[in-house]
């Protein structure tokens, strides 16, 4: 039997999951406890602390005779790793993929240089270590696992303490671009291209460079998310009709808690 703690987790990213999709709550407020306890299978304490952690993480609010109101997506804590999952899992707006790719932009390029101008020899090395890493990835996992420590090593290198806190953001915020983006062939070389260019401008000390650089990878990123968008667009209608009446109503969902996403 799982511990309570690992079974309150389990039913926190359920619920989560469920009113991020639209599955649950669009009404604006979450169903009875009772009806939650029946759904889940669960007691009634057991909603309770899950609605308290959803609480914290913004995805509702609670009150006396009110019940769980859903809370618009402005007001979830977004950069909390769960609930970007979350929100990339449920194939959330366009707006959230540029939103990522914004915040990247406006972190990574200035800790390249940072870590260009800063960084001390062994800190580079775990650079350049992880960047063959990535050559050498056999697989789709391997080559994630070292893209992470690459990005990571560049925080890290940056020597700015702030910076080198937003490693779980960052982790998140790549794992996001990773399940958004394409992974064909050419895009792959495409990406490998530009991380080495990154990486012989910060061993080569070049502060300048290792910005510009940056900010071409994170444009490579884009191209990537674009891509995906496209082909999902333009997937055969034969494909698009067979999707069961369930799965339009769960898209339906999912798109009517999409408006308004990236507006406070």
């Amino acid at each position: 039997m799982a511990r309570p703690s690992n079974f309150h987790a389990h039913l926190v990213d359920r619920l989560g999951r469920e009113i991020v999709s639209g599955q649950i709550g669009l009404s604006g407020t979450l169903p009875r406890e009772d009806e939650l306890c029946a759904h889940f299978g669960v007691s009634r304490t057991v909603i309770r602390e899950a609605t308290k952690t959803l609480q914290a993480l913004g995805l509702i609010v609670t009150g006396p005779r009110v019940g769980s109101k859903i809370q618009p997506v402005s007001a979830w804590r977004l950069l909390d790793p769960q609930v970007m999952g979350w929100m990339t899992d449920a194939d959330m707006a366009s707006g959230f993929q540029r939103d990522l790719l914004e915040l990247r932009g406006m972190i990574e390029p200035t800790a390249a240089g940072l870590a260009a101008e800063r960084g001390t020899d062994e800190q580079i090395a775990e650079i350049s270590a992880a960047m063959a890493a990535m050559t050498a990835a056999d697989d789709k996992q391997a080559h994630q696992t070292a893209d992470y420590r690459f990005h990571e090593a560049i925080l890290e290198a940056s020597g700015n303490l702030l910076l080198i806190q937003l490693r779980p953001i960052l982790q998140a915020v790549l794992k996001a671009s990773f399940g958004l983006s394409m992974h064909d062939h050419e895009r792959a070389r495409a990406s490998l291209a530009i991380h080495r260019v990154v990486t012989d401008a910060i061993v080569a000390r070049d502060p300048e460079a290792a910005r510009r650089t940056m900010a071409e990878l994170i444009a490579v990123a884009r191209a990537d998310m674009e891509n995906a968008a496209r082909t999902k667009t333009e997937a055969p209608q034969s494909a698009r009709t067979s999707t069961t009446t369930d799965q339009r109503e769960t898209s339906n969902a999912a798109s009517r808690r999409k408006v308004g996403l990236t507006r406070a």
